[in-house]
């Protein structure tokens, strides 16, 4: 009876750890609702002028006014998933160099349409592709 238990915890043991790293290599949820959307794209770009956005990081997204880095690519420094990027233009990453856009300068909605924008441009590696 004893080897039984025993058998049952280490089972239960390993189906707890293997969801773990299941967990643990599972691709960032998808949040942006405007991935996709043509519409949403093509204000999110509108929306990308209209808060100078390029001014930093280019008309397309190649890169333009140090320290903007390229949009386009596939080197990320704080990552590449749309909840990073979404914190880290509202300005809720540490030691980042752009410009905060909080809530009252810029709504949830319209930063996801430039981010739909963002991604409409990428031009780096299909398989890292985690939005």
């Amino acid at each position: 009876m004893r080897r039984v238990w025993l058998l049952a915890a280490v089972v239960l043991m390993l189906g707890h750890f293997g969801m773990s790293i299941a967990q643990a290599e599972a691709k960032p949820k998808k949040l942006n609702p405007y991935t996709g959307n043509q519409d949403a794209i093509k204000e999110g770009r509108r929306l990308y002028f209209l808060y100078s956005c390029n001014a930093c990081h280019g008309g397309t997204g190649g890169g333009g006014m140090a320290p903007g880095v390229p949009l386009i690519d596939d080197e990320w420094k704080f990552g590449s998933d749309d909840e990073i990027n979404f914190k880290l233009i509202r300005g809720e990453i540490p030691a980042q160099t752009m410009p905060a856009y909080r809530k009252e300068n810029m709504t949830d909605d319209q930063l996801w349409k430039i981010l739909a924008y963002i991604r409409s441009l990428y031009k780096g590696d299909p398989s890292r592709i985690d939005w």
